[in-house]
């Protein structure tokens, strides 16, 4: 990493942002614990890095803010501390936030640093517990972003906050750091990734935001007496989006709302959800610099050299006729691993291999070790996240298997089909909104989405892949899936239109 101390400087300067701007335009400040590909642990990283790119191609002004822990620290990043230093009131102590900036002239970040909250081996957890200062952590990074936009008045329309994590944004841009009240009037968007996350804490620690008490309300971060960050953001924002529209009607049923379905019921038309964009630049077949060899709609020869050279990666190739079958993923039962573990058995009794990377509990590390050892030459397994072996993954796969319980949109899927390995997903969430099923012959729709969650209904849609396998039909479904576009262009006009609804109601 790159660090200099420089003098105390205007924003504007810095960052390209000019200090005049076309009525049309839209200044916002786009607030995320997490965003690629400078600190990330999936989808919000994802989305928080794309998004925001796209939102400026769209012509909008954009400040992304996150903290910079220490996955930023000791990255290749030009960034540089910009001098600045702002007090920050948790509870009863003050902090020192110190303001840094990796100085993007299109779509800059600010980085909030303080060592003793963010340079951390993990973003939020370590693997056996959950860091125990997470609130105060994050009340602490959430009331620098108010502090900073007080202090230097870039003047944004929008506050975009994402997850728990920004959920006391609207209370601070309402109240101020210090809870005695503010004068500025930004309109705040909201977005729910996964509404498992909700980052409840004891009641007791109320104090530590320096918020009015009646704040701790029904209509506010109360929850059965305990806080609820992600509650906070959903009844104090103007709008708020999820990320898939399938997901947006699930989660105002008591099945999937977590105890929040009634509250995401009352918003009514201001709750939308769009469905995620992928990063077509990151994710791309035809240039990507982890592949053996590129290939796209018109050549797909280069995917066959990608499952050899995998296959050759993972000593999967004793049958190289045999479909191979990619999973990346977290190793939860909410991905579906305690299904993939029932159908483990019977999965391998079918000709296909698989390959797994991801990680998770400690159950599914060692099952996946097991699994190995029971069936070598069929099963493979790293424990870990590896970005080139995702990449070629992807590529040497034939079929991707993605059974998530819950799956509020997904990137793995869209980015097989980006790769032209057929998804076979859970129809829940965003998978229901993004694979279409393959009809009988073949020669329409971009995967299987399977139902039921059993381990029948899942071996089924598998089997049915694998009867076009090695037919004259499977390069024609590889063909059509490199065509298909899931980029970024839609949702950023629709996220604009949201910011838009904000501003009206704002007023």
């Amino acid at each position: 990493m790159e660090a200099t101390q420089s003098r105390p400087i205007c924003y504007h300067e810095v960052w390209g942002v000019p200090n005049e701007r076309k009525e049309s335009e839209v200044k916002i400040a786009f607030v995320s614990s997490e965003i690629a590909p400078f600190a990330s642990t999936g989808g919000l990283g994802e989305v928080s890095g794309s998004l925001t790119r796209a939102l400026v191609k769209q012509g909008a002004t954009v400040v992304r803010i996150m903290p910079m822990y220490r996955q930023v620290l000791e990255g290749n990043w030009s960034v540089r501390d910009t001098g600045r230093r702002l007090r920050i009131p948790v509870g009863y102590r003050v902090h020192t936030a110190e303001i840094w900036t990796d100085d993007h002239p299109e779509c800059p970040t600010m980085f909030i640093r303080r060592d003793e909250y963010f340079d951390r081996r993990e973003l939020y957890a370590l693997p056996e517990r959950e860091y125990s200062d997470n609130l105060e952590r994050f009340i602490f990074f959430q009331k620098t972003v108010v502090a900073w936009l007080d202090e230097t008045g870039w003047g944004a329309d929008v506050v975009h906050g994402n997850d728990w994590t920004s959920g006391l944004l609207p209370f601070y841009l309402r109240y101020g750091i210090t809870g005695s009240g503010r004068t500025r009037s930004e309109a705040m968007v909201f977005t729910v990734h996964n509404l498992a996350y909700q980052g409840i804490y004891p009641g007791a620690d109320f104090p530590l935001t320096n918020l009015p008490f009646d704040c701790f309300s029904i209509d506010g971060l109360e929850f059965y007496g305990n806080i609820n960050c992600l509650k906070g953001g959903l009844t104090q924002s103007h709008m708020v989006t999820t990320v898939s529209p399938t997901y947006a009607q699930e989660v105002r049923t008591p099945e999937f709302g977590c105890g929040l379905d009634g509250v995401l019921r009352t918003l009514g038309d201001r709750f939308v959800g769009i469905l995620n964009g992928l990063d077509e630049e990151r994710w791309n077949p035809a240039q990507d610099r982890f592949l053996v060899k590129t290939y796209d709609a018109r050549n797909i020869s280069g995917k066959r050299a990608c499952k050899q050279d995998l296959l050759r990666r993972t000593g999967l190739g004793g049958q190289p006729e045999r479909a191979l079958a990619g999973i990346i993923s977290r190793m939860v039962d909410e991905k579906g691993f305690d299904l993939l573990a029932e159908a483990m058995p019977r999965l391998v009794e079918m000709p296909l291999n698989v390959v797994i990377l991801g990680k998770g509990t400690e159950k599914y590390h060692r099952l996946a070790s097991e699994w190995m050892q029971r069936w070598p030459g069929r099963v493979w397994a790293r424990i870990g996240y590896d970005e080139p072996l995702a990449h070629q993954i992807q590529a040497g796969a034939d079929i991707f298997l993605m059974p998530s319980r819950i799956e509020p949109c997904g990137i793995s899927q869209m980015c097989a089909i980006r790769y032209g390995t057929l998804p076979i997903v859970h129809a829940t969430g965003g998978l229901k909104d993004t694979v279409k099923n393959l009809s009988d012959d073949g020669r329409s729709g971009n995967g299987i989405a399977f139902g039921d969650f059993t381990v029948d209904a899942f071996l089924a849609a598998v089997q049915r892949a694998l009867t076009l396998y090695g037919t004259d039909v499977w390069a024609e479904i590889v063909r059509r899936l490199l065509q298909e576009k899931n980029d970024w262009e839609r949702p950023a006009r629709e996220y604009l239109e949201v910011y838009r609804r904000a501003l009206t109601l704002r007023k």
